[in-house]
């Protein structure tokens, strides 16, 4: 027997997972006490049984991985066989290493935590790095939401799109976009400083004039590299800019932000459900389970 578990975080993505899989759906019973603790009840038996727990961690992360580590310990207290969590964003798997003397490694925290409250596998999308994985002694099943993004921004018929990465490291995984389009594809170069994180990106020359722009990346969350990449490319000619991304934070005013820029779309995916979730990640990650169960 296979039972998803719906996280407060997740209640689309996990309806869609079910679906997939063809396995029943539970939602917990989900409230807040006035004194902001998390109240978690799972009103069944789950002896025996394998079990999924979808719970994304956008904002407000601390209480969305409390409600995931409750839910989790939960389930294997209740007799689940085997437990997997499926976490499509992971909070604080940009802090992968110490960056400054004095920080600590926070995803390094997060993995430990996962796997004392009993977790067997952990299922992701698009990790910010693959530092990220090294950092757990379960099993890591990461998968990519980029051929999705291709696939849905090649619906949009652009006539003449380029896809741009805002900086080499997000350039390898936008070429799967690029394939799917059947478009060209380039990368900028950005600097960020450390101690305030602002992200300064540098001028370079690339070919879109006249061209529709679909800058990707993994993750959108202040705006102001999308927006950085989308001046530029502006400035070069484009005919018009699209902003892509697997996690679509949006903090803050960063839509405005984006606007003012000159992007005409913001199209992100459903590891947070959003306004902004307009491609879903659920049958890559129904796939990898699939492959794992």
């Amino acid at each position: 027997m296979m039972l998803v578990v719906a996280g407060p975080a997740s209640p689309m993505l996990s309806e869609r997972i079910s679906e997939l899989l063809e396995a029943d759906l539970v939602n917990v019973e989900w409230k807040l006490f006035p004194d902001g603790e998390s109240y978690i009840r799972l009103p069944r038996d789950l002896k025996g049984e394998r079990v999924i727990v979808v719970q994304s961690n956008p904002p407000p992360q601390d209480k969305r991985l409390m409600e995931l580590f409750l839910m989790l310990n939960l389930v294997r207290d209740l007799g689940a066989s085997e437990v997997f969590a499926v976490v499509p964003y992971l909070a604080y798997m940009r802090q992968d290493k110490r960056f400054r003397s004095g920080e600590p490694v926070s995803i390094g925290v997060v993995a430990k935590l996962l796997e004392c409250v009993g977790v067997d596998a952990v299922v992701l999308v698009d990790a910010h790095s693959k530092a990220v994985l090294e950092h757990f002694d379960v099993d890591v099943i990461e998968v990519s939401a980029m051929p999705l993004i291709g696939d849905f921004l090649a619906k949009m018929k652009l006539s003449n799109p380029f896809v741009l990465a805002p900086d080499f490291k997000a350039y390898s995984m936008i070429k799967v976009v690029a394939q799917r389009l059947g478009a060209p594809c380039d990368y900028l170069m950005k600097v960020r400083d450390k101690v305030t994180g602002e992200v300064e990106t540098i001028f370079k020359e690339v070919d879109v004039k006249g061209r529709e722009v679909i800058i990707v990346d993994d993750i959108i969350s202040t705006g102001g590299t999308i927006a950085n990449a989308t001046k530029i490319s502006l400035d070069l000619g484009a005919k018009c800019v699209y902003a892509s991304c697997t996690h679509a934070l949006m903090v803050g005013n960063a839509f405005n932000k984006l606007k003012r820029a000159g992007v005409r779309e913001v199209i992100g995916t459903d590891t947070i459900e959003n306004k902004f979730s307009k491609v879903s990640v659920a049958p890559a990650i129904a796939h990898a389970l699939k492959r794992a169960l």
